[in-house]
């Protein structure tokens, strides 16, 4: 089962984000059952129910070049780390321009900077409006980690054919 939306005024508004796939209800694996069948275990669980999400993406693919680039497996796993929580930070934005972001395409660039301590990245994401067509954008995010999380500190989505312009969604401060 896959969030499609959540209400803002909702108990998991900023827990879930929409497009994060249900995979556990008190440890048992859902992955594959449909959504009556997981309606059906709710309603039989305890008043305390321990969900377990993930970002719905997957395994991702890098730049066979890209990923000869790369110093340590610790180095890729930033990229991997930094590209998840840039789409969530995108899925989250709720952006009517850009629309649904549906899955990660490929990381075409990534460099780790600062002691390891910053990554900027670009990947292609493809995004839906109507739900039935989609289309590519060209993504750029910089996130820096700080005791274990990543804060998206950069972000902005491209798309050329026929729109020609790039839309910010958090513009890096100077200095």
């Amino acid at each position: 089962v896959q969030v499609n939306s959540i209400s803002q005024d909702g108990a998991a508004f900023g827990v879930v984000t929409p497009g994060d796939v249900l995979t556990q209800i008190n440890g048992q694996d859902v992955s594959t059952k449909d959504f009556d069948s997981i309606m059906d275990l709710l309603i039989q669980s305890p008043e305390k129910v321990a969900l377990t999400w993930t970002d719905g993406l997957g395994s991702m693919d890098i730049a066979p070049n890209l990923l000869k680039q790369f110093k340590s497996t610790e180095e890729a796993i930033f990229v991997d780390q930094v590209v998840r929580a840039a789409v969530k930070r995108i899925r989250r934005s709720q952006n009517t321009q850009l629309g649904d972001l549906i899955n990660v395409e490929i990381i075409l660039g990534a460099g780790v900077r600062e002691k390891g301590n910053k990554c900027l990245v670009r990947f292609f994401a493809l995004f839906s409006t109507d739900g039935v067509t989609s289309y590519s954008c060209n993504v750029s995010a910089t996130g820096i980690k700080k005791d274990g999380i990543i804060d998206i500190v950069a972000l902005s989505c491209a798309k050329d054919e026929g729109w020609g312009q790039t839309i910010d969604l958090v513009a890096e401060k100077d200095g």
